[in-house]
């Protein structure tokens, strides 16, 4: 694996809106081997690989992070803010920052505490304020613009029993995971066409997805982002996945059943763990977005085991991160044309 480019992808920020730096980093990784990129107007990117093949392959995983964005400007020089994706508000408070601005520059800040923000119950964005030294609203506006972007000041470090811990794993880990398999599945030989996408708003409009498959028009899709272990003490949902024991394959209305199938056998050819959850609806992830587009995508959703999602110190495990790797690898060496995902044929 290589954890080079995971900490590359962990340390670049993303945020909604401006996940600029990132693409242009998935860019420079596989430029090498690719053979063309697509790029929509929404700011996802496609890898491509097999370009002259009939059949197409839509792998996705949205490289967009939560955030916070600025709103405007408090007397005493610091921000005001809002939402920007899935954000856990009250896990802001007194932690350090990076203000990322939209040509880039980073400002280092704080999200200020004081004795009534910590004592309430309940935390909206309008309550936190963001500390970034100013002494003033015309200095805090030459600084840091009216759309600026607010991040946890946290990349990612090594745990013990190979995990890491880090924020916005959901989902750059997808990000990984499908870069680095579709350079092993082509190493390997795979043959149907690969389209390898990054995915630009899935934490608040889906927009990346939607666009990118309407232009693809991938005859399959796969879907990699993140799901909840339940493994830890006070987990935030009930079920039976953990973090080391392999990807999480997605049983539920969505998801395609033979693709399903597909998916666990190739995980059992090579003796690859897999754990499964169940959705019965939407699974808030691109893969609700691109089954919509076209004349219907049917595709799979495989998730990485997360700790602590939307937090800025979400753990998953190495060693899931090499098997979905692999699994996926395997799995797009064993696709072919003549696949038929009819769920039943009378």
């Amino acid at each position: 694996m290589d954890i080079k480019f995971l900490n590359e992808i962990i340390k670049t920020p993303s945020p909604v809106g401006y996940e600029d730096n990132l693409m242009k980093l998935v860019v420079d990784y596989t430029k090498s081997k690719a053979e063309d990129f697509i790029y929509d107007n929404f700011g996802s990117v496609t890898a491509v690989y097999n370009k002259n093949s009939k059949f197409k392959v839509m792998l996705a995983a949205h490289a967009d992070e939560i955030s916070l964005i600025v709103t405007g400007y408090n007397s005493d020089g610091s921000l005001t803010v809002d939402r920007n994706g899935g954000v856990r508000t009250k896990l802001y408070i007194g932690c350090k920052v990076r203000v990322i601005t939209k040509e880039g520059k980073v400002v280092l800040g704080v999200a200020g505490t004081n004795s009534s923000l910590g004592k309430k119950a309940d935390v909206d964005a309008e309550d936190l304020f963001i500390d970034i030294g100013a002494s003033n609203i015309e200095e805090a506006k030459k600084v840091v613009p009216l759309g600026s972007y607010v991040i946890h000041d946290t990349d990612m470090v090594e745990l013990l029993d190979d995990k890491v811990s880090g924020r916005a794993f959901d989902d750059r880990l997808g990000v990984f995971i499908t870069q680095c398999a579709c350079l092993k599945a082509m190493e390997m030989g795979a043959k149907v066409g690969i389209y390898c996408t990054a995915t630009t708003g899935e934490e608040n409009t889906g927009r990346g997805a939607y666009s990118t498959s309407a232009i693809i028009k991938p005859d399959i899709g796969i879907v990699v982002d993140v799901t909840y272990a339940n493994d830890y003490k006070g987990a935030d949902t009930a079920g039976e996945v953990s973090i080391g024991k392999g990807g999480v394959i997605c049983i539920g209305s969505l998801p395609n059943r033979k693709l399903n199938e597909l998916l666990e056998k190739t995980a059992k050819e090579i003796n690859e763990p897999i754990q499964y959850e169940v959705w019965a609806g939407r699974t808030a992830t691109d893969g609700d977005t691109i089954l919509r587009t076209n004349e219907g995508v049917p595709h799979v959703l495989f998730s990485i085991p997360l700790r602590y999602m939307h937090s800025p110190i979400e753990i998953a495990s190495k060693k899931d991160i090499e098997s979905m790797i692999n699994v996926l690898a395997k799995f797009l060496c064993n696709l072919s044309e003549d696949v038929d995902l009819r769920p039943y044929k009378f």
